[in-house]
């Protein structure tokens, strides 16, 4: 089968299609034949080196397509049944495995879109930060980082259909902005500028959850923004930036708490919590309550390309590949 192998760590360009042998599943299993990939941003850090995995490997962590076998002990799932999976790795490929409890099913519909790869990353890493890690209620402010990215495109979605304040977020130049402006976020700013923003925002309050994926300089700035009793939640570091943190001390003056969160190595941890989540991103897409933002579909021979979009700073929304 063809696939796209990472044989050492690097740039875009290391991305290589080659002929590998088809992946057969395991004991509570499924192997998928792949349509549709999704294309995210821990595929890029896996690349880099900064990630999991030793080269040779397969990146990609979601895909969707139809049930081609199953292995022992799986009896919820059956042979050309259409499902979306998150695969924890082996995405780019004619052939992928996923775990049982990780495969659902899709409606044929739902199936034959580039939005069925597009459901089971960003969409439950959305709802368990609002619900589970910051804990977000209909009276507090949010500012979300990165706006214009695959999270921001499903999380101001998100937040109007809990009830919650229209999020604010950050994003790089003047067209991320009215991406995220027209996906529903209340206002957007500049990173240079958006101390200034939330603090006008809020009046000189700050806000009381801040979601920050891009770590860095931007981390170090956002901590001051944070209200008293309120949370900077972590969940990545697109920056690559060394890792900033006050010290205990500093938290406790300000009364505010510094959280950690890895959809990712949860899955490992406690895979029962995920497993509800994937359901609802699932019935959240095939109802049509939630756009997940497909801004691009690339030939699975072009996933360098779609790497250079997140490399650049250019990604809008979700970018998938066809395979």
């Amino acid at each position: 089968m063809r696939a796209i192998v990472v044989p050492a760590f690097g740039g875009p360009d290391v991305l290589t299609v080659r002929d590998v042998p088809e992946p057969r599943p395991g004991p509570g299993e499924v192997s998928v034949s792949v349509r549709y990939a999704g294309v995210n941003y821990t595929d890029v850090r896996n690349r880099r080196g900064h990630g999991l995995g030793e080269p040779p490997f397969i990146p990609g962590v979601e895909v969707s397509g139809t049930v081609r076998a199953v292995g022992e002990g799986v009896t919820a799932l059956q042979p050309g049944q259409p499902v979306a999976a998150f695969t924890r790795g082996h995405g780019y490929a004619e052939v992928a495995v996923a775990s049982q409890e990780f495969t659902l099913p899709v409606t044929e519909d739902l199936a034959g879109r580039p939005e069925s790869a597009a459901m089971l990353i960003t969409i439950p890493l959305v709802l368990l930060l609002l619900r589970r890690v910051a804990r977000v209620t209909p009276a507090e402010t949010v500012l979300l980082h990165s706006a214009a990215g695959g999270v921001g495109t499903v999380a101001a979605q998100l937040a109007r259909l809990a009830g919650l304040r229209p999020l604010l977020g950050t994003a790089g130049g003047a067209g991320k902005a009215e991406f995220a402006l027209s996906h529903g976020f209340g206002a957007v700013f500049g990173y240079d500028d958006f101390a200034d923003g939330v603090l006008a925002a809020t009046d000189g309050r700050g806000a009381d959850v801040i979601f920050d994926p891009v770590g860095g300089d931007v981390r170090a700035r956002s901590f001051p923004l944070v209200a008293p009793f309120g949370r900077l939640v972590t969940y990545s570091n697109i920056s690559g930036e060394p890792e900033v943190a006050p010290d205990a001390e500093w938290l406790r003056a300000r009364c505010i708490g510094y959280v950690g969160f890895s959809a990712g190595q949860l899955s490992g941890r406690d895979p029962a919590a995920m497993r509800p989540v994937l359901e609802e991103a699932v019935q959240l897409v095939g109802s049509g309550q939630l756009d997940p933002g497909v801004s691009g579909v690339y030939p699975l021979e072009r996933a360098a390309d779609a790497h250079r979009v997140f490399e650049d700073r250019a990604a809008l929304g979700k970018l998938i590949l066809s395979v």
